[in-house]
């Protein structure tokens, strides 16, 4: 187990057993190119693998790692809303000092019992950090709890916000993607949230899209943060959620904005201060990502995309909205240039982050763009052709066409990732 200190708390990173597996399994993807390109003959292939025979052995008697993680964090989860339940069912017949020990006792309990098997005991270090999952669930749950045995008024908002706050530095304390995953939906739980008692009642041209512009900018804060701890070794590891998260949910935005949705505002004065926190955010994450060592193949057309799309969304949420002499807040002209552009500003970003994929051998940028080019025909098909076919050959011609590209894409997936010579990165 490889151990290191961090204000003189012992903090795990992964055990030797795990490192040597995975050395083993990019061994045996990389040894057939080193045969096929002549750098190595049969026989040596062969007296490398005998070498490490016994942890392929190992590996296969031990099972898949993944899914003992995934295992155990659903575990946690199920435990945690069952401690919720109970709580909840007997609320009225558990003293106020019976709620509290429950919250605090269940929390340590999990706390102490995760930090134990993970850096102590060292045998079940993903049991481990489950139960430091559960632990959090359970930290966020007593919030809302104990404000409610209390009956304390409070601004909701600020609920989410605790418990964001409260996870994330021991998610990089401890290099846990569950933790910042739960760090990072918590704070957009927030983001909506506190967003929503920020509109005035009373003002007409509020509409839904103003939310799809705050949480395009959020994915793009997200994105950029991702990149910036993927520039820095010490960072690099919990750098999955911040880009996963970022680019599904910038993705996602961008989607909504390619079907005819130019008819309201894209946002209001009352989210500038959201607008310039993550405007700060981003800046900050890519200045420091520019000055990293380890910056990845393709860093500066995806940096200057990302702060592109960031400049775009500020100003137009910042821009002439709908009034009641001009309600629609564009003219219709340029309703249908913005919706136009939209498509090809959103199909480029497509093509842009599967050849990324592609160049970085980094599997989740193809999965999220052949996904999300599969929707955007879904989409384009319905747009043109729903008025266009009579009914049966549209549904007859859309289910051959949709079997087609599932096999072609499926084919052209595997074929990408096969031609992987290394481990993707999580």
């Amino acid at each position: 187990m490889i151990k290191k200190y961090l204000f003189g708390i012992k903090v795990i990173t992964m055990p030797a057993e795990e490192q040597d597996l995975s050395f083993h399994r990019k061994l045996n993807q990389e040894i057939e190119f080193w045969l096929k390109e002549s750098i190595i003959t049969p026989e040596q292939k062969d007296k490398i693998l005998a070498r490490y025979k016994v942890l392929r052995e190992a590996d296969e008697k031990a099972g898949p790692g993944k899914l003992i993680t995934v295992i155990s964090v659903m575990g946690s989860i199920l435990v945690g809303v069952g401690i919720i339940l109970f709580i909840a069912s007997n609320w009225s017949e558990i003293p106020r000092w019976g709620k509290l020990s429950i919250i605090f006792a269940s929390m340590l309990l999990s706390y102490g019992l995760g930090f134990y098997l993970r850096n102590e005991k060292e045998n079940y270090p993903k049991i481990g950090s489950s139960l430091i999952l559960l632990g959090s669930l359970i930290f966020g749950s007593g919030i809302f709890l104990i404000a409610q045995i209390y009956h304390i008024t409070v601004h909701y908002p600020n609920g989410p916000l605790m418990w964001g706050l409260g996870v994330l530095p021991l998610a990089y304390l401890l290099r846990l993607k569950t933790l910042l995953s739960l760090a990072i939906i918590d704070l957009l739980i927030w983001l909506g949230m506190e967003a929503s008692f920020r509109i005035p009642v009373n003002v007409f041209y509020v509409g839904p899209l103003i939310f799809v512009s705050l949480f395009f900018m959020a994915g793009i804060a997200l994105w950029g943060t991702g990149l910036m701890h993927r520039g820095f070794e010490s960072l690099k590891k919990i750098s999955g959620p911040y880009i996963l998260y970022g680019a599904f949910i910038t993705f996602t935005a961008g989607y909504i904005f390619t079907f005819d949705v130019f008819r309201g505002s894209f946002g209001t004065g009352d989210f500038l201060g959201f607008y310039l926190g993550m405007l700060s955010l981003f800046l900050i994450s890519i200045i420091l990502y520019i000055f990293s060592r380890d910056k990845e193949k393709g860093w500066l057309p995806e940096a200057l995309s990302l702060f592109i799309l960031m400049a775009l969304m500020i100003s137009l949420a910042l821009s002439y909205r709908p009034t009641e002499r001009m309600p629609y807040g564009f003219h219709p002209e340029t309703i249908n240039i913005m919706t136009l552009t939209s498509n090809i500003i959103y199909i480029t970003g497509i093509v842009g982050i599967i050849v990324l994929g592609y160049i970085r051998r980094y599997n989740t940028y193809i999965n999220i763009g052949l996904l999300f080019f599969v929707l955007d025909v879904f989409a384009r098909y319905f747009d043109f052709f729903w008025r266009l076919l009579p009914r049966s050959i549209f549904f007859i011609a859309g289910g051959v066409i949709l079997l087609l590209g599932g096999v072609f894409l499926e084919k052209k997936r595997r074929k990408v990732l096969a031609s992987f010579r290394i481990e993707e990165a999580d």
